[in-house]
């Protein structure tokens, strides 16, 4: 994001944008027509939405005709934006800037650059040039789905409604394929689709909104799905591809005992044919893909339990063979096989940031080393490839960072804009936690180099505040969250998951000693933990199933002993400064604040209000315990944080806004407020596709399914 802007603005100064003495028809156009080019600029270079900054250009063009130096700074930063987008309109946009606006020098000169280059890479080539461009941006994108094998179309979740739906990449416009109605009727929604390898059907999974109900198929015209598998409560599964023939869909399959299968089901009647069977040994495969011919089945798995490193395996699709086909003390990923067929392609951390790799297999072998194809893919989420081999992938940047605010203890207005408190490894920290002494911020910070983020390496960080040196604790669990100090500071209390299942820990902050305080198996979850002022008494949320209501526990932690405050709608919630009080705010979009009695008794609701969508919503206690800090949605997606009166009163804003709040931590002083977010302006996703980008190999004889010699 920091890049983005820092382009944006080399950008606006490159374009002159506010530059004294620059020619106009009157001060306010020229004032105006700037601050639209300036919003342009913004739109595409930091938001990253080509089709919006076009519009803007466009409006600038037509309203502003006359105003030369902007309408041709308008003109070049179209062209410049239908560049990325990989279509022929920019050609249109320069040659306007070259002819209509030849006296603006240095936009035409940029112009003529630009079109320079675009007319030699149009002439014909012995080889086609590597390339990359957007496809689709927006508020309404989604990237559980997959491209069609022309690569027209894309299946993606229509989250308005939770129903499976198609884009039109030529038109730009959307289909829906479902039709299960809106949220207040129903929770179902479909996850995780495939195309058939004709184009004419979508297979894909479909949940009620706590778990996996199955595998459906529907026409991508629309119409009635069939459904050929139906899970069991506490069977969990996800479709991965089609075979090529197009009669068997390959999905994995989770069931009651942990067991991971890899099944193949029968597109026409839903008759299943278990490949291989297998104990958790590190979380599930991120990618499973038919070979061209259908032989041979690519996945990606742990070699050991708990290990952080992946490589990549290869089975016959009848199960009878299985060979490693990359192992490397590394984390290997695939992404799938080249459309050739002679190879896979997958990413791998083997030389320090997550790359992009090819390596040629025959006969089930790997033949050679592999060949690095691109640097850098940290930030993607693949797609898949289309039959021309092109690979659609997502960029959709997770960002999470520490931030502090002052603010004024008495009115609880901020006084300043928050500032990062932590500067290294910026993006992947989060979870803050003031010590009760008010000298130590604990947080996590996940230093991961792969887009799986089942696999980030996870570490506890505790930062003094007065001399900001710094202890951490390597983990291997594969994730951490919410912190919580005890009040003499020698321990911290933090959820943590691994293979297993998940767990809350007591941590010894001088040693790093992990000890599991609490411990569930899937389909059980525990939902976020505090710790009493006094040490003696650990309160946590768990649900036993997904059907199960929520409870809220507190537990002895001397005898064990546990009895239930709270039982609902799962909440979020903080423990007061005298420990008496629980203050709870739940998940939906009928958003109940409310406070509970830790004793036992009924709760007093303080406000009711609604948010525009589902979200988990952090809630904290003033310092003094007369306040308690939420946040709720405000306009253009945006969430402001707010504070009410314990007693009773209206609520009030205090002037901050984020694009989201994730966790609150207030500073025993009761002057400072720490928390993490994404930033005040949330990156925004976008689809991408990469072309030409393979190693046109040497042509590989023999049948693909031999078998290994």
């Amino acid at each position: 994001m920091q890049a983005n802007i820092l382009n944006a603005l080399l950008i606006i100064a490159f374009l002159g944008v506010g530059v004294p003495g620059r020619p106009s028809v009157s001060a306010q156009d020229s004032s105006e027509a700037e601050r639209i080019l300036q919003k342009a600029v913004l739109l595409e270079d930091v938001d990253g939405d080509l089709q919006a900054a076009i519009e803007q250009y466009k409006t600038i063009v037509a309203e502003y005709p006359d105003n030369r130096p902007v309408a041709s700074k308008a003109l070049v930063g179209m062209g410049r934006c239908y560049e990325k987008l990989g279509k022929d309109e920019a050609a249109k946009a320069y040659e306007r800037v070259v002819s209509e606006y030849a006296d603006q020098n240095e936009a035409a000169s940029h112009a003529r650059a630009r079109l320079a280059v675009l007319r030699k890479s149009a002439r014909p080539a012995t080889e086609a040039a590597f390339a990359t461009r957007q496809v689709w941006t927006g508020p309404d994108m989604d990237f559980e789905g997959a491209p069609s094998p022309d690569g027209r179309y894309l299946s993606f979740v229509d989250w308005t409604t939770g129903d499976l739906a198609i884009r039109d990449l030529e038109t730009g416009t959307n289909r829906r394929l479902t039709d299960k109605g809106p949220w207040e009727k129903s929770d179902e929604f479909a996850e995780f689709s495939r195309w058939s390898p004709d184009g004419k059907q979508i297979a894909y999974d479909w949940y009620d909104g706590k778990c996996c109900i199955g595998l459906r198929v529907i026409s991508a015209e629309g119409g009635r799905p069939r459904s050929l598998v139906n899970c069991e409560e506490g069977e969990w599964m996800e479709t991965y591809d089609w075979s090529p023939d197009g009669r068997q869909i390959l999905i994995l399959l989770e069931q009651k005992d942990d067991t991971y299968q890899i099944v193949m089901v029968s597109a026409a009647d839903g008759t299943t044919t278990v490949v291989k069977s297998f104990e958790r040994r590190g979380g599930y495969p991120h990618a499973m893909r038919f070979s061209r011919d259908g032989g041979y089945i690519a996945y990606d798995q742990t070699q050991q339990e708990n290990a952080l490193d992946s490589d990549i395996f290869l089975i016959s699709a009848d199960g009878s063979r299985e060979m490693t086909l990359v192992e490397h003390p590394a984390q290997d990923f695939l992404l799938g096989w080249s459309p050739d067929g002679r190879g896979v392609v997958f990413a791998s951390d083997r030389t320090g940031s997550l790359d992009m790799w090819y390596l040629p297999v025959h006969a089930g072998k790997a033949q050679g080393a592999p060949e690095l194809v691109k640097s850098g893919v940290e930030e993607i989420v693949p797609m898949g490839f289309t039959q021309n081999g092109s690979f659609y992938y997502a960029q959709a940047p997770f960002v999470l960072d520490v931030y502090v605010a002052r603010i004024d203890s008495q009115n609880g207005k901020i006084l300043a804009p928050p500032e990062k408190a932590i500067r290294r490894f910026e993006g992947r920290n989060s979870w803050p936690d003031y010590s009760a002494d008010g000298k130590y911020l604990a947080y996590v910070s996940t230093r991961n180099r792969s887009f799986h983020s089942a696999l980030y390496p996870n570490i506890l960080c505790i930062r003094s505040l007065d001399t900001g040196e710094e202890q951490e604790f390597a983990t291997r669990f594969r994730r951490l969250a919410g912190p919580r100090w005890s009040p003499d500071g020698q321990l911290l209390y933090l959820a943590a998951w691994d293979n297993e299942g998940m767990g809350i820990y007591r941590v010894n902050t001088q040693n790093g000693e992990f000890t599991p305080i609490v411990r569930v198996k899937a389909p059980a979850s525990l939902h976020w933990h505090e710790i009493s002022p006094d040490g003696s008494t650990f309160i946590y949320g768990r649900r036993e199933n997904s059907k199960a209501p929520y409870r809220i526990v507190s537990r002895k932690l001397t005898t064990g002993e546990e009895k239930v405050l709270h039982t609902g709608d799962k909440n979020w919630f903080s423990i007061s400064p005298d420990g008496k009080r629980l203050a709870l705010i739940n998940q939906g979009k009928d958003k109940v604040l409310q406070i509970t009695p830790v004793s036992g008794g009924r709760p007093t609701e303080l406000m009711h209000f609604k948010d525009e969508k589902t979200s988990i919503s952090p809630v904290e206690w003033s310092a003094d315990g007369k306040y308690i800090f939420f946040d709720r949605m405000h306009k253009n997606n945006l969430r402001g944080l707010w504070r009410i009166a314990v007693n009773g009163g209206k609520p009030e804003a205090l002037n901050l806004e984020m694009s989201s709040f994730q966790n609150l931590s207030v500073h025993p002083e009761g002057r400072h407020i720490a928390f993490d977010s994404p930033g005040a302006i949330r990156s925004r996703p976008a689809i991408w596709v990469m072309e030409n980008f393979l190693p046109s190999g040497e042509e590989v004889t023999g049948s693909s399914t031999e078998g290994p010699k």
